[in-house]
């Protein structure tokens, strides 16, 4: 190794310290310069600097380039780089910078790397990836120490959403965060609920929520629920099997006259098993059939929608379902209605919801000289009955489900099964 005593004396010399500086200042700028001016103030400086580089200094000054400064230091005695020179000469080693561009680059690999992998830990795959690692890149506001952890909660988060299909399973939201790391993790504001939203909205193909209402619609689309007793599933008369004391309490309730207001706080202290395979299950749309029903003592048992079912009636139908219930499904003859039907078709069959009865109807409310409604809005196809939205398309009017309330209690009554 070179005597560092030595190599001092001969280069750490006053005309050559310009040199040295300025050669440092190249290696280690952004720009990365294959050359760099050298002022020459005086014959001195000149003798010195064109002694190194092996040629003649005229002038103020002149261009050094970095490569020949290397070779020239190499083939002296003390056989070192530029590098080690001047780490010898300033004490400190040379730290290459690169570039603003390079840094962004090295930057998103990095970042893609990251989420990618956290993806992959949780299977959690699909063509919105790509523009949700872009976003997060440049509008996401992580910082780099933060991403790792941020990228596996997020995952995690995701890989139990319905992304792309209904939702089969409802989660609580305090439930997800609690599983990443605090019960208040995905609440408005906090970075990972902010990631895991764009994502789902990404995954659906629809535009970023921009207040509480579209936050709400897009966490419930993807099978989350904001909270576990703003949403009720309206019920009559559920035959329950548990002899536990929350079915003791909903079978009390129908003694006493009343419907349950069940809410996803019930469906999470409820047992597995709610009704024997087979019970036949009432599903309409209106609240006035379930109250009639109530009223008239009628104890077969009915869920009611209520409109647009609530994300807890679906979660209520799909556990019927899955215990082996047969649910039968009524609602309004309207285009509203029958979109509705059509999601609630997943788990019930239709029970008077033909065209037969769509006629049988319009014939009962034309002798009774009743006024029906026009139907208002696009046509929704029936699968269940192709004819039905063929005829409805073709007469114009729309049959609410109150106007069929005495069928509807007479068939409950008699029994759907």
């Amino acid at each position: 190794m070179a005597d560092v005593d030595d190599l001092r004396a001969v280069w750490d010399i006053e005309p050559l310290r310009g040199l040295w500086e300025k050669a440092r200042e190249t290696l280690e700028s952004p720009r990365q310069d294959a050359t760099f001016r050298l002022e020459l103030p005086d014959a001195e400086t000149r003798d010195a600097v064109g002694s190194l580089v092996g040629r003649k200094m005229m002038g103020h000054g002149t261009r050094i380039k970095l490569t020949t400064l290397d070779e020239r230091v190499r083939a002296t005695r003390f056989r070192l780089s530029l590098e080690e020179v001047l780490e010898i000469l300033h004490g400190r080693p040379v730290i290459r910078r690169t570039s603003e561009s390079a840094e962004r680059n090295a930057r998103r690999e990095r970042l893609t790397e990251t989420v990618r992998a956290a993806l992959a830990e949780q299977s959690v795959s699909g063509g919105w990836t790509d523009a949700w690692i872009r976003w997060i890149h440049q509008y996401g506001r992580i910082a780099d120490e933060d991403l790792p952890g941020i990228a596996r909660r997020a995952a995690s988060v995701l890989a139990r959403l319905a992304l792309e299909a209904e939702p089969e399973v409802w989660h609580s939201r305090a439930d997800l965060a609690a599983r990443v790391g605090g019960a208040h993790q995905l609440d408005n504001g906090m970075p990972l609920s902010r990631v895991v939203l764009r994502a789902a909205a990404l995954a659906r193909g629809v535009a970023a929520p921009g207040n509480e209402r579209e936050r709400r619609e897009l966490w419930e689309r993807c099978g989350v629920v904001l909270d576990g007793v703003s949403a009720t599933a309206l019920t009559w008369a559920l035959p329950l099997v548990g002899d536990d004391p929350w079915s003791r309490s909903v079978r009390q309730r129908t003694e006493l006259g009343l419907p349950a207001h069940l809410m996803h706080l019930d469906l999470a202290a409820a047992p597995e098993r709610l009704v024997e395979p087979g019970t036949t299950i009432a599903v309409c749309e209106n609240p006035r059939i379930l109250e009639a029903t109530a009223q008239e003592e009628i104890r077969h048992p009915l869920v009611c929608v209520s409109g647009n079912p609530t994300t807890v009636t679906l979660a209520l139908l799909g556990r019927l379902a899955s215990n082996g219930a047969r649910l039968r499904y009524h609602g309004d003859f309207d285009w509203p209605g029958l979109r509705i039907a059509g999601a609630a078709m997943k788990h019930a069959e239709p029970w008077r919801m033909s065209a037969a009865d769509y006629r049988q109807a319009l014939d009962e409310a034309a002798r009774d000289r009743i006024d029906l409604p026009s139907l208002v809005g696009e046509p929704v196809p029936t699968p269940w009955d192709p004819a039905l939205a063929e005829l409805m398309a073709n007469t114009g009017r729309a049959v609410e489900e109150e106007a069929v309330l005495p069928t509807l209690l007479a068939d409950l009554r008699a029994g759907l099964g």
